[in-house]
């Protein structure tokens, strides 16, 4: 996939992190413009650490192993996001939180490729 496609999907699955994490905080601008850049970065990362110079790119950084770990940061920092209250300042936690949205949504992407997601 190119990286117009993982970022129209990593900006698309942010719309939604913030409409749910908006019904508990409120969205505020300073949450959006961290959530858009971080989704942005992670978006990309897997690809420039791991630059597509031919079919077989997909290492470490594009593996199954790598997307588990993503999803479960993305999932603990998500959760602390919306649920934990002592978090004076959400908006460094958020900004992980969609680095790890961009960067799983990124390879989820790739894994519905022909050429799939390494162990």
């Amino acid at each position: 996939m190119n990286r117009q496609v993982h970022l129209v999907i990593g900006l698309g699955l942010f719309l939604v992190y913030l409409y749910v994490t908006g019904l508990f905080h409120g969205p505020t601008g300073e949450l959006f413009v961290f959530g858009i850049i971080a989704v942005t970065a992670g978006s990309l990362f897997p690809d420039i650490l791991e630059p597509a110079t031919s079919g077989r790119h997909r290492r470490i950084f594009h593996s199954r192993r790598v997307l588990n770990v993503a999803g479960m940061l993305f999932l603990l920092t998500g959760v602390t996001v919306m649920f934990a209250r002592a978090v004076p300042d959400p908006a460094p936690v958020f900004a992980f939180s969609c680095f790890f949205l961009g960067y799983a949504a990124h390879l989820l992407a790739d894994s519905l490729t022909r050429a799939g997601l390494p162990g």
